[in-house]
């Protein structure tokens, strides 16, 4: 869902065909609503980044932080693997939400974990995000252009896009949600 990711996945993969389900953190036990979708796709790509915000959640989780009711299936995957950094469970994060989709699809699954370092994203303070169903549809065709790197995406069905709305106003300096349809 992170906001730099926009116009690298437009760019890349976002080619009018390809369904984009977009969560924070790649989560694939927050989507209890969307597995009918995942269910029916012949090819998964998983594409967790570096400087994941919600891989920031569950290592302040697994140092014993408080924090917000509502994140157990973003940090549940990862306890009992030890006290991790951010930039390890990064790294861990593909292997996890590979072996969780595997027990719901035959689908062929990959994943790459983009460097936003890469990215050149300017940085951004004055973020917002939009909650959308899962789409075909290019980012342009509804992020203005000066919004691009100001807009996190959140792309799910149903209310399984909650938690991910949670991380983006608590944790990811996110002033406004705003739902939309396309």
């Amino acid at each position: 869902m992170d906001r730099r990711l926009n116009k690298f996945l437009e760019k890349n993969y976002n080619d009018g065909e390809t369904v984009f389900i977009r969560n924070a953190g790649a989560n694939i036990n927050s989507l209890k609503e969307t597995k009918a979708l995942i269910k029916k796709a012949d090819e998964i790509i998983i594409l967790p980044h570096t400087d994941c915000g919600a891989m920031g959640v569950v290592e302040r989780a697994l140092n014993g932080e408080k924090l917000p009711n509502g994140l157990d299936t973003l940090i549940s995957p990862f306890l009992g693997k030890g006290k991790l950094t951010r930039a390890q469970l990064e790294q861990l994060n593909p292997v996890v939400q590979e072996t969780a989709l595997k027990s719901l699809t035959n689908a062929k699954i990959t994943s790459k974990l983009i460097r936003t370092e890469e990215l050149n994203a300017p940085p951004s303070k004055d973020n917002v995000a939009v909650m959308t169903l899962p789409s075909t549809r290019r980012y342009s065709e509804f992020v203005p252009k000066e919004m691009m790197y100001k807009t996190f995406i959140i792309q799910s069905q149903g209310n399984d896009g909650e938690i991910d709305a949670l991380i983006a106003k608590e944790f990811l300096n996110v002033s406004e949600i705003k739902r939309i349809t396309l």
